[in-house]
């Protein structure tokens, strides 16, 4: 609507009524973008499964839900509930997930295989709970012939068929549940049956949500039923479960390209000489006939089917009862430049998309230049043509050196926090220790100077324009005026970023940041 914020005192003066509808569409939209998210539904499903308020599950801590189960059950089996604060300190932090190291360079047609609920399953499989855990320097110890679970931490908990422990009995539960959500769903969706489908699965994504928290919560040093030796015993045993599952593929002679966590990626012994990406133009060729192109797509189609079947079969023969392995995702080709947690993939079942991981394309305070640069080099990336990724990787970098990109896609967005005084002045310094040192502060004190509305937590946008000083000098995007109100940029600025960016790819095609932001490769004595 055409209402100057800036200008509120004045619009109301001259136009009521229009400030007023302006208002409630301002009230209207956060409503409408949560119902778009579907948070409120999402959350009032949390609140059913969890049996608390639906304030409690919007606002309250992961604690407050695994609490309201646990001293409920515990209640009922007669358990006696520690007081909150009551766990042990917590030293230093748990051994997390293993994580494969992972070549640079391309990967083609992987078969990635995940753990099915992995940390809840390693609990109830292993009866893993604070009431089943063993205290060694206790009396009561279980007897010689008593099975139980030892941990490759050394931890020992009793086995269920002696002592069922609450939280096992209560994951099996909320398994139970979402099986049963996920079945009413698929057929929901049989019968295009809207309300169900909405409800079935409102509520068992509420369950998986509930279910992984589990984990954080006892893994933590603070929770009242918690001990170190569960969250250590957890994990401990998921990283003896995925390395021995890698050993026994590569003894088969299987390829393990990387494994995060609870993934595996396994390179699919496709036939030799298969190709791993077809371009549009041979599809089209393809369907009007040609043969040469055809054969290259029937290729492809039999690389796709025997990927399948492979990771099918991985799944089904390597999965056990505490845990199942579940064939997630096929790609035709798997790039990364060597780092662990940051790779990228195409996906062609059982969907058809590009899969991004720990790149700054996820990332919230990049800018869109620098992003549609990435993907547009992940393209060339996959497709094996490293001459024209670095040709654009140069030109881009070029670009901005040359302030020849405009600054609509040159934008940082950063939350800013403030308290708000009861005179309406904002204190930045209970948030900052130097907030004027910080460049969301600033420009949100521009804004406010603009007479601009301010709320805590907001993100404010900015263009940086010197950044030669310290602290850079950043300008306020402003919606309401020409190209944001910027009349300039520092390309020098945006050209290191993009650079740092991108020769985190670019290496593995024999280029780095300082050659990018050069435009020309480094060569000494040893290069002739």
């Amino acid at each position: 609507m055409d209402v100057d914020a800036s200008k509120m005192d004045q619009e109301w003066a001259d136009r009521p009524d229009v400030v007023m509808e302006y208002c409630i569409r301002d009230a209207a939209l956060p409503l409408d973008i949560l119902n778009q998210l579907q948070v409120v539904r999402r959350k009032e499903a949390v609140a059913a499964v969890a049996k608390v308020s639906f304030d409690t599950a919007a606002n309250g801590s992961s604690s407050q839900l695994v609490d309201s189960l646990i001293i409920r059950l515990a209640d009922k089996e007669m358990v006696a509930v520690p007081l909150t604060g009551s766990a042990e300190a917590k030293e230093g932090q748990i051994t997390g997930g293993y994580v494969h190291d992972v070549a640079a360079g391309l990967h083609p047609w992987i078969a990635v295989l995940d753990f099915k609920s992995m940390y809840p399953s390693i609990m109830i499989g292993n009866n893993i709970c604070y009431t089943t855990r063993i205290d060694p320097v206790q009396s009561d110890q279980p007897a010689e012939d008593e099975p139980v679970y030892t941990a490759p931490t050394g931890a020992r908990f009793r086995h269920q068929s002696v002592r069922k422990g609450l939280v096992p009995t209560l994951l099996e539960n909320l398994m139970s549940q979402r099986d049963v959500h996920k079945a009413s769903l698929k057929s929901a969706k049989e019968q295009d049956d809207s309300a169900g489908i909405m409800f079935h699965d409102s509520m068992q994504y509420a369950v998986k949500i509930l279910m992984n928290t589990f984990y954080g919560v006892f893994a933590s040093g603070f929770y009242r039923f918690t001990h170190r030796d569960l969250g250590s015993s957890i994990t401990a045993w998921a990283r003896f479960n995925i390395k021995d599952i890698i050993s026994q593929l590569e003894q088969e002679g299987n390829h393990v390209v990387y494994s995060d966590t609870d993934s595996i990626f396994v390179r699919s012994p496709v036939p030799e000489g298969s190709p791993s990406t077809i371009k549009q133009e041979d599809k089209v060729a393809a369907e009007q006939g040609d043969k040469e192109a055809q054969k290259q797509v029937d290729a492809w189609n039999k690389a796709k089917q025997s990927m399948l079947d492979f990771g099918l079969e991985l799944a089904e023969r390597y999965s056990k009862d505490s845990a199942v392995l579940e064939y997630e995702k096929g790609l035709s080709v798997f790039f990364s430049h060597g780092a662990k947690k940051r790779y990228v993939g195409q996906v062609v079942w059982p969907n058809e998309e590009m899969l991004i991981r720990g790149y700054e394309t996820q990332r919230t305070d990049s800018f869109s230049y620098l992003t549609k640069t990435m993907k547009q080099l992940f393209t060339f990336a996959l497709a094996d043509e490293g001459e024209e990724l670095v040709k654009c990787a140069l030109d881009r970098v070029k670009a901005l050196k040359d302030n020849k990109v405009d600054s609509t896609e040159l934008i940082l967005a950063k939350s800013c926090k403030g308290r708000v005084n009861k005179d309406g002045s904002i204190d930045f310094t209970k948030n900052y220790a130097k907030p004027d040192s910080m460049a969301q502060v600033r420009v949100a004190k521009a804004r406010i100077a603009l007479g601009l509305g301010f709320t805590s937590g907001m993100k404010v946008s900015y263009v940086v324009t010197d950044a030669s000083v310290s602290p850079m000098t950043v300008k306020p995007w402003l919606e309401s005026e020409e190209n944001g109100g910027i009349t300039g940029y520092d390309g020098r600025f945006y050209a290191e970023r993009l650079a740092a960016a991108l020769g985190r790819i670019t290496e593995a095609f024999g280029w780095n940041a300082k050659e990018l932001i050069a435009g020309n490769k480094q060569t000494s004595l040893f290069s002739f």
